[in-house]
Order: structure tokens, then sequence, then C-alpha cells
């Protein structure tokens, strides 16, 4: 499963609308679409944020640059 910046703001905008007492907050993330509501599916929603949040953390990449002088000209 792929995950995006933008599916991990929608799942945090779903988070807070059903903590603010909206009844039914949708939310798409991997192309499908899911209802949530009360308090039993925000448990559901903050597992789901935490996985992103998991997967966002291990697929950052690091670039390493090296640089390298030598004394004859190579």
């Amino acid at each position: 499963m792929a995950y995006t910046e933008d599916d991990l703001a929608e799942v945090r905008r779903a988070i807070l609308d059903l903590a603010a007492g909206k009844r039914v907050a949708r939310i798409t993330y991997n192309g499908r679409t899911v209802e949530y509501s009360g308090s039993g599916d925000l448990t559901k929603l903050r597992e789901v944020e935490r996985q992103i949040v998991a997967y966002l953390a291990t697929n950052k990449h690091r670039t390493r640059t090296r640089s390298v002088r030598t004394s004859k000209g190579l």
C-alpha cells in the first residue's frame, strides 16, 4: 500500500471532524472511499493514521554526497 502526505492530511481531517462531533467522516485512500462514524471508528482512524505515519517514515530516502580529493590529479 502506497500512502502519500495527502492521505495523511485527509485522515487527520477526518479525525478532527469526528472529534468535533460530526456524525460521519469520509476519506479516500489507496483508491477507495471509507466512511467512519462514532467514537469506535475514531480509534480505527487513529490506527490508520499510525500506519500511514509509519509508512511515510520508512520510505524517506536520504541521499549521501561524498567528496574525494587527491593530490595526483585523479
